[in-house]
């Protein structure tokens, strides 16, 4: 099991799961506040993705993530 979740990862995972596979302006959309900057979640966002709790892949100039585990 990767490394356990920090509070922003968490916020950052509920979006994810609650979307589905989507974009990071998408999840952005869906987070509860407070909301963190669109630069904070990318970032969170590519942390997650580095340590498999999501997938991603590129459609066009885009990254889609998607929840590799479940939540």
């Amino acid at each position: 099991m990767p490394d356990k979740l920090t509070q922003q990862e968490e916020q950052a995972m509920r979006a994810v799961w609650k979307c589905g596979e989507a974009n990071v302006k998408t999840f952005l959309e869906d987070i509860d506040a407070p909301v963190p900057p669109y630069t904070t979640l990318a970032s969170t966002i590519k942390n997650l993705d580095k340590k498999s709790f999501l997938s991603s892949r590129l459609v066009g100039n885009m990254y889609l993530y998607k929840p590799v585990v479940n939540g």
